[in-house]
């Protein structure tokens, strides 16, 4: 691990888009996210069909349960989306609510640094990955939670290679 270049930092800013765009990731690229949706959209519309046909048996009209698998499917739908708003919203008021916190990413790991002058470090051992969308940098840490920070607020387009550059030489990047 080569610790001699120079940190770079990325400051978090408060943006919907930003906050939809990491919960995308999630949902479409980790594995916890692809739990999730398989859950809300193939288990959840099985349940009312099993419970259907165990009812009545061979004589189940299969336009019922055409119809039963749409409705949860839809069901399924509209429960994922509403979680997904919901962890949008506190997701967006804590960022919104810490303007001045920055990311910094050395050779060692990153720092949380507070707009107080605190900071909380992670070592790399801490994640399990790292991935990169149109706007964001994703980190995944070893429980599964995601950090994230926007491109757009490093200072200069060489900080967004550094960053690059320390992620991979120290974790794996991630779909």
């Amino acid at each position: 691990m080569d610790t001699t270049d120079r940190a770079a930092e990325l400051y978090y800013g408060a943006a919907r888009r930003d906050v939809w765009e990491l919960l995308r990731w999630r949902l479409l690229k980790a594995p916890g996210g692809r739990r999730q949706l398989l859950l809300w959209l193939v288990v959840l519309p099985l349940v009312p069909l099993a419970l259907i046909t165990a009812q009545h048996g061979r004589a189940v009209d299969p336009v019922a349960l055409a119809c039963t698998a749409g409705a949860g499917v839809a069901c399924g739908a509209v429960c994922l989306w509403l979680e997904l708003w919901r962890t949008a919203r506190r997701t967006y008021r804590w960022a919104a609510a810490h303007p001045g916190y920055a990311l910094v990413v050395t050779g060692h790991g990153t720092q949380n640094r507070r707009p107080d002058g605190t900071a909380v470090s992670y070592g790399w051992d801490k994640y399990t990955g790292w991935a990169e969308t149109r706007g964001l940098f994703v980190l995944v840490f070893f429980n599964g939670d995601l950090g994230w920070a926007a491109k757009r607020r490093a200072r200069t387009p060489e900080d967004l290679d550094r960053i690059r550059s320390f992620f991979d030489r120290n974790l794996p990047r991630l779909g």
